[in-house]
């Protein structure tokens, strides 16, 4: 998959769907953030799979993980580590629900 991704560009969809009660009409959404990888060595895709850092990580990487070459093109860094907070204070806000402080 790391080789799949190097030296490519590749995005980052997320879904939020959230319910509002006791209406139970969903709101549902999704966030795209684009990402470029640049290319990895060999050796450092050895290093890379030794760390672990990998595990649990959609794509096999993480956008936190400062060794990697992974720059945000266009979106929000929220999203790509998975919870795209920017998308869920507008639609909580469509919900007339103001987010804790």
């Amino acid at each position: 998959m790391l080789e799949s991704l190097s030296g490519r560009r590749h995005r980052v969809v997320t879904g939020v769907c959230l319910w509002r009660c006791p209406e139970r009409a969903p709101l549902c959404a999704t966030d795209e953030s684009e990402l470029e990888m640049g290319p990895l060595e060999e050796s450092f895709l050895d290093w890379y799979l030794d760390s672990g850092l990998w595990r649990g990580k959609a794509g096999a990487c993480g956008f936190q993980d400062e060794r990697l070459p992974l720059r945000l093109i266009r979106g929000s860094p929220s999203n790509v580590v998975g919870l795209p907070l920017e998308l869920i204070g507008r639609m909580l806000a469509d919900l007339s629900i103001a987010p804790p402080a």
